[in-house]
């Protein structure tokens, strides 16, 4: 598989590092809440931004190397399905907690968006499978 069939895998891990790492700040300037609260949620928000920073990792090796480690689709499956779980998730907490509309229907979108790249991510790495891309390189001036 090439660098270049990651680009689903990599609008999903931008817009995760996008929302996950700026509520890193929002938890920690959050005075509602103890410091377990704020270290879970941390923990969640680093769970998001390691998979983000993994495919990114794995993507930019792949530049450099010519082709995509394998192990790139087995971590782009966990991170689409650790995204559409957490979302379904927190998608009902979020609606069921009494926010105001806005506020749910900005956390819908997130959860929709998340969503929706997470399994144009997975769609991609398996076409890329099934059509037998194995690593190779990028051009064949090799």
């Amino acid at each position: 598989m090439t660098p270049a069939r990651l680009r689903p895998a990599l609008a999903l891990s931008a817009f995760t590092l996008f929302v996950w790492t700026t509520r890193i700040r929002n938890i920690w300037t959050d005075e509602s809440l103890t410091t377990t609260g704020q270290i879970g949620r941390t923990a969640l928000s680093v769970s998001f931004t390691a998979f983000a920073v993994a495919v990114l990792w794995l993507w930019w090796q792949g530049r450099r190397r010519g082709s995509v480690d394998p192990i790139v689709s087995p971590v782009v499956r966990m991170f689409a399905a650790w995204t559409i779980g957490v979302w379904a998730v927190r998608a009902v907490q979020i609606a069921t907690a009494g926010h105001d509309a806005a506020f749910v229907a900005v956390h819908t979108a997130l959860a929709v968006v998340s969503t929706v790249l997470a399994v144009w991510a997975v769609q991609d790495v398996r076409r890329g499978l099934d059509r037998g891309s194995s690593p190779r390189p990028l051009s064949s001036s090799r």
